[in-house]
């Protein structure tokens, strides 16, 4: 495996964006009370996880020659 040669700009990246706040997303609901998560649908994390992990894959194609 070989990293890719801008590496240390990835976080500038669309893709690498939308799958960390995928993922914040998921731990922030896993840190509030369980009276809040007894009120918040599991539908509705999962659907905004999902949405940015397909916005994660659609960034990826997406020409950011000014980000790098």
């Amino acid at each position: 495996m070989k990293l890719v040669a801008n590496w240390k700009s990835a976080w500038k990246w669309f893709s690498v964006q939308f799958v960390a706040a995928a993922g914040a997303i998921q731990l922030s609901v896993l840190a509030f009370p369980d009276s809040v998560r007894a009120w918040l649908p599991d539908w509705l994390t999962h659907a905004l996880a999902v949405a940015l992990l397909v916005a994660a894959v659609l960034g990826r194609l997406v020409d950011q020659k000014g980000r790098a």
